[in-house]
């Protein structure tokens, strides 16, 4: 509370003094840092868990509280980092009050896939010949499977988050092909020898998974 003290001789006001003190305004919402700490994989994906850290000051009437709450929940008091340890797409509200009563709200959107896809072959498996596509018994001479003339490789590939990008197909060790649409398939045209044949499925967040058969025979000219 202020009042003011005036002393007034012959008429005229001689001096003005303030006597109490000045009450000080805090109109400004408080500052809010959110510090976010994951292994980030495509596409804005995290691969792993994640942990959130919120940090609050405010340098005139101080805070008074700070809040988050995850997908809609109710909202909880921040006392510690905030751990995301599944996969799963998340919608976090953050706010933070100061001694007055003024806030800062802040939102933001994690998702996380650390699940590597499913792959399969599935027209192709090891211990028989597949003649023009057609599939033989083998004698198991001299290998366990060959391949004689042209083959279509067909894998299925699966993920239920962040859904598949595409599959590599390789003859040893070098890539032969890639398809990124559904059926994943390769056409084998020209082949001659022995090689591991191996299809790799990639899903948005860059986890990828493997199928492989070793020593394929190969006679396509």
């Amino acid at each position: 509370m202020v009042r003011l003290k005036a002393i007034v001789a012959a008429g005229l006001v001689l001096s003005i003094s303030l006597v109490g003190c000045l009450e000080k305004k805090d109109k400004n919402p408080p500052l809010l840092n959110i510090a976010v700490d994951g292994e980030m994989g495509e596409d804005g994906w995290y691969v792993g868990s994640v942990s959130i850290t919120m940090n609050a000051t405010d340098n005139e009437s101080g805070i008074k509280e700070i809040k988050y709450r995850i997908n809609g929940d109710f909202w909880k008091d921040y006392v510690m980092p905030i751990r995301l340890n599944r996969d799963g797409f998340y919608f976090l509200e953050f706010y933070a009050k100061d001694g007055k009563g003024n806030e800062v709200h802040k939102n933001m959107s994690i998702k996380i896939d650390a699940t590597s896809p499913s792959i399969n072959f599935s027209n192709f498996e090891p211990g028989y010949i597949y003649f023009r596509g057609m599939k033989m018994i083998t004698p198991r001479i001299p290998r366990d499977t060959m391949v004689i003339g042209n083959f279509v490789v067909e894998v299925s590939a699966s993920d239920a988050l962040s859904g598949i990008k595409k599959v590599e197909f390789y003859l040893g060790k070098g890539k032969a092909y890639e398809d990124d649409e559904a059926p994943f398939q390769w056409t084998i045209e020209r082949a001659f020898g022995i090689y591991n044949v191996t299809a790799v499925a990639f899903d948005h967040a860059g986890n990828y998974a493997e199928v492989c058969i070793e020593e394929v025979q190969f006679i396509n000219l």
